[in-house]
Parts: C-alpha cells; sequence; structure tokens
C-alpha cells in the first residue's frame, strides 16, 4: 500500500539518458532491453520504479498539462544535436520505495560506454504556485523554478543512501 497521497497532475518524473557520441541501433536497444525486462519483472510493489519510465520521443500532446511541454523542451535542449533517450510521464516517486530502484538505474545507465552522462528531474507538484501561473509557464519560467546540481555517480547514490533527494532539482549525473 503506498504511503503517498496523490496531490494532482503536476507530478512528473524524468530522465535523460546522454549518449557518448553516436548510438548504433544496437547501443540503444541493449538500454531500452534490459529496461523493458525490469519493467516486466513481477513484484510485490505494483508501482515500481520501471513501471514510471515513460519513453517520449516527441513533443507531449497533454492538452490538460501546461508542464509537459516546457519539460520536454528544456530537455531537447539539454540534448541538442546529440543522441539521448527520453524518459517523461506523469508519475510520482515515492523515495522509500523507490530509492534501491533509482540506484540500481543509475549504476545500470552509467555502466554503459555509450552513456555519457544521464539527467533526472523529479517534480513532485507546485503547490505555492497558483494554477493560472502554471498555465502559462514558458521554459524560462520553469528553469528559474528549478535547482540545477552536478553530481558524480557516487554522489549521487550516496545521497540516495541518506534519503537525501530533491524534488525540483535537476540532476546531471556523471559517471565520475
Amino acid at each position: 500500500m503506498s504511503r503517498h497521497q496523490k496531490i494532482g497532475a503536476y507530478e512528473h518524473f524524468c530522465v535523460l539518458i546522454f549518449a557518448q557520441g553516436t548510438w548504433n541501433e544496437k547501443d540503444r536497444e541493449s538500454i531500452l532491453t534490459h529496461l523493458q525486462e525490469k519493467h516486466n519483472e513481477q513484484r510485490d510493489d505494483p508501482y515500481h520504479l520501471y513501471l514510471k519510465l515513460t519513453r517520449r520521443d516527441k513533443m507531449p500532446q497533454y492538452s490538460d498539462c501546461q508542464i509537459c511541454r516546457p519539460i520536454y523542451e528544456m530537455f531537447e535542449e539539454i540534448k541538442g544535436q546529440n543522441d539521448a533517450l527520453l524518459f517523461q510521464g506523469h508519475h510520482y516517486l515515492i523515495l522509500e520505495d523507490d530509492v534501491e530502484d533509482l540506484k540500481d538505474l543509475v549504476k545500470f545507465l552509467l555502466s554503459k560506454d555509450k552513456v555519457k552522462k544521464l539527467y533526472l528531474l523529479y517534480l513532485d507538484g507546485f503547490k505555492e504556485i497558483k494554477k493560472t501561473v502554471i498555465r502559462m509557464m514558458s521554459l524560462q519560467d520553469l528553469k528559474e523554478k528549478l535547482t540545477r546540481k552536478r553530481v558524480s555517480q557516487t554522489k549521487f547514490i550516496n545521497s540516495l543512501n541518506e534519503m537525501n533527494f530533491s524534488n525540483r532539482t535537476l540532476y546531471e549525473i556523471t559517471k565520475y
């Protein structure tokens, strides 16, 4: 049973896997196959982290979510012309339940030679911001509401071990 009470439609879990050089189809498929296998695993947790990875190849078309568009634009800006995989969806995290999978995900991705780094963002809503402001939020407005943090894999894992994971922080996680 979840200890989290859903607070609205503005929760987002996003992961951008940034390529080292250019990926061939085999590189991309090795990551996607592993993630799909983890997605399909039978678990006690009916809403585990790997179910929360929603692949995004194009701009989200949600008419009822005004945050999806600027989030997608931000990750496209970060990605530039580089190869990458983006996962972006309306999912909430429960750190107590998801921490081991989150560590596993980061370790797996950064163990791949063809993965340079990854970006991770979790938005647990904008409780203090009026919905009318959220509806008009631009890419620049969104960026101003986020904290950016560059960390090594080791520092990120250590933070998770201490149950220290921040909402509205765009983590850039590097191998070293």
